[in-house]
């Protein structure tokens, strides 16, 4: 394999190991306002240094229901050991993205690893809970 579709397939394979991480989303009762998205941003980005950190646990504290039955500390950790095999350590997050979308909220938070930039889309229900995972290009 060259080290061209090897990069390629780094999304791919992260993409499909989280997938199912948004596949659990449930629509939340009323549509977040647009004017919440902004104020999410630190949430995402602690949401994903606390994963980079390996607490497991206290990245899951936000979670809904479904995220937490989809994705338990134990399955999360394999997922980050995973990703980091792949793309090297976690070197920092810089830039975010705000998207809202029906009745979510999706923060993406630019994530520097050693050997690429990723973007970790970090989805958010009206009650500001965690209700997806997933990685995109960096914004």
């Amino acid at each position: 394999m060259t080290p061209d579709s090897n990069s390629r397939r780094i999304p791919v394979v992260a993409g499909l190991a989280l997938a199912l991480l948004v596949c659990t989303a449930v629509p939340a009762a009323a549509a977040p306002a647009a004017t919440q998205g902004g104020s999410l941003v630190p949430k995402a980005v602690a949401f994903v240094r606390t994963l980079a950190k390996g607490d497991m646990q206290a990245a899951e504290a936000d979670f809904t229901d479904r995220m937490k039955q989809a994705a338990p500390p134990a399955k999360l950790a394999v997922i980050w050991r995973r990703l980091i095999r792949k793309v090297g350590p976690f070197q920092g997050t810089s830039d975010s993205k705000t998207v809202v979308q029906s009745r979510f909220i999706t923060v993406i938070v630019k994530t520097d690893f050693k050997s690429r930039a990723l973007g970790i889309a970090v989805t958010f229900d009206a009650a500001r809970r965690i209700a997806g995972v997933h990685f995109v290009p960096p914004p």
